[in-house]
């Protein structure tokens, strides 16, 4: 079956009239750009799948740390999606593609692109980054209290076309033909990434993730994540009084009494805190914005690029 290419996917269609909730949002992006006006890529790719009916891409599922597991989820979805099926020749191909990609002995085929029917499955890389100025990250914003949080964005559509105020355009038109910085990364990356703006000029903005980094002088880490801030708030309270416990546990060395006695009191005065910047006997926290975006070409969203290394055993 012949799929169409996807329409205005190199266009950025700015309109001056945009809905109340969406001109509120544009206004906030604008000023976050004065206020953070670099960008700092946020760690590796994510990935997920993508699928297209008709002319319509919409995201499956998002959330993989590589490709295969991406293939993974996919096929999760195939065979949750065949239960559904009515036609039996789609629900067989459905079962038969997850097979492939999950089977119950051997290697998983390392296909990215599966036609079934009248749709088309695509496995998709989504980069990350983070608006930072004067060496402080972008908090969240006060119109992400909007967004559902569900950072997997299943069934969100993918929309090059779609109304966007001056301020989205500028940071696409930012974005476009944004590299990675000469020394930072090997040079293949640099070359695939050279390569992807041809293939890929278009770029669409999701919606975010959040992380917490703690803050120590000059320097920063990550500690924990989530799709909201809320959540970011008590993933950080469990941080100290679930995963470090059992951390030191698994390493032999099991926290005292007055560690976690400690640990206890952090994640209580992180719980009754309020703003994005926490601080707690003598530590800082902050609630950091990461944004994602997508690249899409004439044929629809990027698929993995070679140097975005599987951790999994494949097989052509």
């Amino acid at each position: 079956m012949t799929f169409p290419l996807m329409h205005g996917f190199d266009h950025i269609n700015v309109v001056a009239d945009l809905d109340p909730v969406a001109a509120v949002r544009d206004r906030e992006l604008g000023e976050r750009i004065l206020r953070y006006p670099k960008i700092l890529p946020a760690g590796s790719p994510s990935f997920g799948h993508a699928l297209q009916k008709g002319k319509e891409w919409r995201i499956g599922c998002l959330g993989s740390d590589d490709p295969s597991a991406a293939r993974y989820g996919l096929a999760m979805d195939l065979r949750k999606a065949a239960a559904g099926e009515p036609d039996p020749g789609t629900a067989e191909a459905m079962l038969a593609a997850a097979a492939r990609l999950d089977p119950e002995e051997g290697p998983q085929l390392a296909k990215d692109e599966w036609e079934i029917g009248d749709r088309r499955y695509r496995i998709i890389r989504v980069e990350k980054f983070i608006l930072i100025g004067d060496r402080v990250m972008e908090p969240p914003r006060a119109t992400d209290a909007d967004l559902t949080a569900d950072g997997l964005l299943r069934d969100h559509p993918i929309e090059p076309p779609a109304p966007c105020g001056q301020w989205e355009a500028q940071l696409r038109l930012n974005l476009v033909a944004r590299l990675p910085v000469a020394g930072t990364v090997p040079d293949m990356i640099r070359t695939e990434a050279r390569h992807a703006l041809r293939t890929h000029p278009g770029v669409v903005l999701l919606p975010p993730t959040f992380t917490v980094v703690e803050v120590d002088g000059d320097s920063w880490a990550p500690l924990t994540g989530g799709d909201d801030p809320e959540q970011c708030r008590d993933r950080l309270a469990r941080h100290f009084t679930g995963l470090l416990p059992r951390l030191r546990e698994f390493e032999g060395d099991p926290a005292s009494p007055a560690e976690l006695a400690e640990w206890t009191a952090l994640a209580d005065e992180i719980r009754a805190s309020r703003g994005h910047r926490i601080t707690v006997r003598g530590r800082e926290f902050r609630t950091v914005r990461v944004c994602r975006m997508l690249r899409l070409g004439r044929d629809g969203p990027e698929s993995p690029r070679p140097c975005d290394e599987d951790h999994h055993d494949t097989t052509d």
